[in-house]
């Protein structure tokens, strides 16, 4: 059945696959959303007013493509080009809204994304400053992007055929929060390293390449330690990596866990906390819930959040109308968990119990390590990490005219998400 585990004896790896496998259709996908994006982007910019939270202040980095550098932008941005823990904010009311970067705060982002911003600047002779630093991450992103969508694809390709591998690529390019690939965001390069450790353990078979491209994912962020689940299952029965015996084996899945490793020694260093990346979260009130609380919590604020759209408008201006939709959140971020897991209930049909398992990691802490007021704070964005999910819903969509009802659904959505981030309203 397809998506099945398969035993590794009766599949050959292929190493090189043929120009025709899946390149040309991955970067049209690639090439037309992102520029779809860019440009929407722009248009929604120029003319949408500005969140009232923020303002444009001097500390938002202001080259050309800072639209895309808002809110987490920002604090890599800084990183990129002060480092942790050492910037004296400037401006108004951002930078007393983020006085929790003269301390420890921004150690909650790790660092490979913010060293390959400062490394590009000083590789293409541009000065290290802010406008410089958010171009940058805006040209990793797009960059990294279609690596990670070619070993989606083929991924798909391999468990499921061509056009599951197509839909696949689709979904995610439109996704409602696919803007979030080319900013200023981990979103991209995250899933070029994790989607190629995952291609390079169950198509290649290469256990060695798939541990060396986790440890990347586990330098970028924090929840790439769950490419260790995946990895040491196919070690273990087999399908990967039987060449290496027990000791080779387990120094391949130390590698897969040396980013988040030499992380925390960098901490433990300078900070004298391993695990600072952690406690930074409290700055923003994120901490861990129990299931009742959270069901209690992202109940009570859906409701709210939706009741507040039949509240009686101050004035019906467009600056109104995305402010409503901007208290929608709570409500979008519910559907969003609905539908996730209603995806990874279904994978259980279709997935291969190890991409099942990595799915499910990735949506743990995203669902239940939240903020009290805004329980699913993020949730539609760190759902892009977990790509087996969108190749359950390719398929499910394998029928032309369902597939494309959901990419024009789903675009028109993202636009909506879309211009609040580059207004400065907060989403995902």
């Amino acid at each position: 059945m397809p998506g099945k585990d398969k035993p590794g004896p009766a599949k050959k790896p292929r190493y090189l696959p043929s120009f025709s496998g899946g390149i040309p259709f991955v970067l049209a996908v690639y090439s037309v959303s992102r520029l779809f994006y860019l440009v929407a982007g722009a248009l929604l910019a120029a003319y949408l007013p500005v969140g009232t939270f923020h303002g444009r202040t001097l500390d938002a980095p202001p080259g050309r493509l800072n639209i895309w550098a808002h809110w987490d932008g920002v604090w890599y941005s800084r990183i990129a080009a002060e480092g942790y823990g050492r910037v004296a904010w400037d401006g108004a009311s951002y930078s007393q809204a983020m006085e929790g970067y003269a301390t420890t705060a921004s150690t909650a982002f790790f660092p490979l994304y913010p060293l390959l911003m400062r490394s590009f600047a000083g590789l293409f002779g541009g000065p290290l400053s802010l406008e410089a630093l958010s171009l940058c991450g805006v040209l990793i992103s797009l960059t990294a992007l279609p690596f990670g969508f070619y070993f989606i694809y083929r991924i798909a390709e391999d468990g499921w055929g061509e056009r599951v591998a197509k839909g696949t690529v689709l979904i995610m390019a439109f996704f409602p929060t696919a803007f979030f690939l080319n900013a200023v965001y981990t979103e991209s390069l995250f899933l070029a390293f994790s989607a190629g450790s995952i291609w390079a353990l169950r198509v290649r078979r290469d256990l060695l390449l798939a541990c060396a491209l986790a440890g990347l994912a586990t330098a970028t962020r924090n929840v790439g330690v769950f490419l260790l689940a995946p990895l040491a299952y196919e070690w273990l029965r087999g399908s990967a990596g039987r060449e290496y015996g027990p000791v080779r084996g387990a120094a391949c899945l130390a590698l897969a866990s040396s980013g988040l490793f030499f992380y925390a020694a960098y901490l433990w260093r300078s900070f004298g906390d391993p695990l600072l990346f952690y406690d930074a979260q409290g700055y923003w009130n994120r901490k861990p819930t129990g299931p009742s609380t959270f069901v209690v919590n992202i109940l009570r604020e859906a409701y709210e959040s939706v009741a507040s759209l039949f509240l009686p408008w101050s004035s019906a201006s467009l600056e109104e109308l995305l402010s409503r939709l901007n208290g929608t959140t709570d409500a979008y971020n519910f559907l969003f968990l609905i539908f996730a897991l209603a995806m990874l209930l279904w994978g259980l049909r279709v997935l291969p119990f190890s991409l099942s398992v990595y799915a499910l990691l990735l949506l743990i802490p995203a669902a239940l390590f939240g903020k009290l007021e805004t329980p699913l704070i993020g949730f539609p964005r760190y759902m892009l990490a977990a790509f087996p999910l969108f190749i359950v819903l390719a398929a499910l969509l394998e029928n032309r005219r369902t597939l494309d009802i959901w990419l024009i659904s789903s675009a028109a959505f993202s636009l909506a998400l879309c211009a609040l981030f580059v207004s400065w309203r907060f989403t995902a």
